[in-house]
């Protein structure tokens, strides 16, 4: 009778943890939640001696958390499901660390561009 449990068990992947066989999957949240650092070091304040390099962190991190969570969707499909809301939450998070990125970069133009017309001004 344990051995019905363990095939189971061995087919939905229950005990292999977040993601379970799914890698792409685990590769994915794990970006993300690189990306999600490095802009979090904008509050501890360590980020504002060189913020483009924390920001370029969180580009590439999300830039590598998107493919790998399509990656994790896709392979999901053949494991049953398994790892698919995973990878679903690192799609998720690099396209909003890239809309964040992006909003901060163009807020950046923006002051240099303000602040050279004030200066051409007088």
């Amino acid at each position: 009778m344990s051995g019905g449990s363990q095939s189971t068990q061995a087919r939905t992947g229950a005990g292999h943890g977040l993601g379970g066989r799914n890698r792409p999957a685990k590769v994915s949240i794990a970006f993300a939640g690189f990306g999600v650092a490095s802009l979090a070091n904008f509050y501890t304040g360590i980020a504002w001696l060189n913020p483009g390099i924390f920001v370029g962190m969180a580009v590439l991190s999300a830039l590598i958390a998107v493919p790998a969570g399509h990656v994790g969707r896709l392979r999901g499909r053949r494991l049953d499901g398994e790892g698919r809301g995973t990878a679903l939450l690192g799609i998720v998070v690099g396209w909003l660390l890239l809309f964040v990125c992006a909003l901060a970069v163009l807020a950046y133009i923006g002051l240099i561009a303000g602040l050279a017309f004030l200066a051409d001004a007088f």
